[in-house]
Parts: structure tokens; sequence; C-alpha cells
């Protein structure tokens, strides 16, 4: 009796847990979105003691609401362009270097965060930090697309991104704003967090193509350092595939 209750007990746990895992992954235009946590979700190399990579799983009342942000996302992108994305992984939380992050990426998945509205964590932060971080992947896997000899350019004279640790350093540093700054925009930085390295610099504007700020595209015309980065940029995508134009971004301006 007790061997057929030892199985019964197993069995009805395997099938919570497979009806769980079944029901946490949602498949949108051939990207995997997940809302299941462990350690394994991210690379190995990030599992080691300096980075020390890990979070919590995101709270179920927040998972219809992460799908329909990340829908309206992922639409935005031709399909061609979102094979270049396995896995988006929702989460409350997540920390490395002792750090915590709104977002990040891997090789071919964004990692965001969501901790309900209430905590900051709106529907326009979410879409914002999904662009966000794929446009690092994009970037990533298609260097040459973006003129880079033009985009230091755009930039005041006599300037290097400051910090050797990119973003990790600017938020531990209490310096990653990611408020519109006119006396920045004035150098070609949209924002604090844009002066950290190219990599967030174009992160900035890549969001803000996507899903812009209210008043995004009146920076764009009112400073020409930023004009010419934001031309640089929809160049970038427009070689990933021709949909990107700069009409088909002021299209998503509210």
């Amino acid at each position: 009796m007790k061997r057929f209750f030892f199985g019964l007990f197993f069995f009805v746990i395997w099938s919570q847990h497979s009806f769980a895992k079944a029901t946490a992954d949602t498949v949108i235009r051939g990207v995997t979105v997940r809302f299941d946590y462990s350690p394994q979700i991210f690379p190995k190399s990030w599992l080691t003691k300096e980075i020390n990579a890990h979070g919590e799983a995101v709270l179920p009342s927040e998972k219809d609401r992460c799908i329909t942000t990340i829908s309206k996302a992922l639409k935005k992108y031709p399909q061609q362009v979102l094979m270049e994305l396995r896995s988006v992984y929702f989460l409350k939380s997540m920390e490395m270097y002792d750090v915590g992050f709104g977002g990040t990426n891997s090789r071919a998945a964004v990692y965001v965060t969501d901790d309900g509205e209430t905590e900051g964590y709106t529907d326009n932060f979410i879409e914002q930090s999904f662009h966000h971080e794929f446009s690092s992947i994009l970037f990533r896997n298609y260097p040459s697309y973006l003129d880079t000899t033009a985009w230091n350019a755009a930039i005041i004279p006599g300037f290097d991104y400051n910090d050797p640790y990119g973003g990790v350093g600017a938020i531990r540093n209490k310096q990653a704003s990611m408020r519109f700054d006119s006396a920045l925009s004035a150098k070609g930085f949209l924002t604090q967090y844009s002066l950290s390295d190219i990599e967030n610099d174009i992160n900035t504007l890549a969001q803000n193509l996507f899903c812009p700020e209210e008043n995004f595209w009146d920076f764009v015309k009112y400073y020409p350092r930023i004009k010419k980065k934001v031309s640089l940029l929809i160049s970038f995508y427009h070689k990933l595939n021709p949909v990107f134009t700069e009409s088909y971004f002021k299209d998503f301006d509210r």
C-alpha cells in the first residue's frame, strides 16, 4: 500500500510539474517566451563566483501582461530578423556582479525583469527593455552594418566612453539615468547611461526608435548630434531589413 501511495504521489507531482512546465512557455512568432526560473536559464559562464548570475521567478499574476507586451514588441520586427532571437525570459528580479539588472542578453536570448506596474515596471518599461537588449544581439551579430566611424564623429571631439565596465559600472556608480538630458544631447548623448559604452549608447536610441518616449523625436530634431546617430542606427536596421525606415519608426510615436 505504501508503495502504491508513493507511486501515485510521484505521478501526481510529476504531472503537476509537467503541466506547469507546459503552460510556462509560450511561443510567439517563433520566439519562446519563458517564465520558469533556475540558474540554468543563464549561460554557464555567468554562473561563476565573480558574475554570480541569479534571479527570481516572475509573479504568476504578471504573466498575461508580459505576454501582451512582448507580443506587441515582437510584431515590430520582420520574421527574418526574429530568427536572431531564440528566447525571452521574464524574471521578477536578477543580479550579476551584485548589481540589479532591468534586462540583459546572451547570444540568442533576452532577459527582462518585471516586478509589477506599481513598482515602476510599466508596459512601456518592459517593451523598451526588450528592444534595448535585442539591439545588443543584433549589433553583436552584424557589427559591420553600423558605421562606427561616423558614429564616433557625431560625438563631441575628444570623448571616450567613460566606463571600462560598461553598464555594470554605470549602474554601480549610480550613473545610469535613462532620463533625456538636454546638455548631454548637445554633446551627442541622449541620456547619462549612453555615456558608459557604445553598446549602451546604441541600446538607448534603439529602445526609443521602437518604443519612443513622448519627446524623443523632438530631441532628434533639435540636437544635430542625436539626429546623426539616429540616422546611422536607422541605416543599421535598414541593412537588416528594408522595412526599417525613418517613417516606419515614426509610426510608433504616440
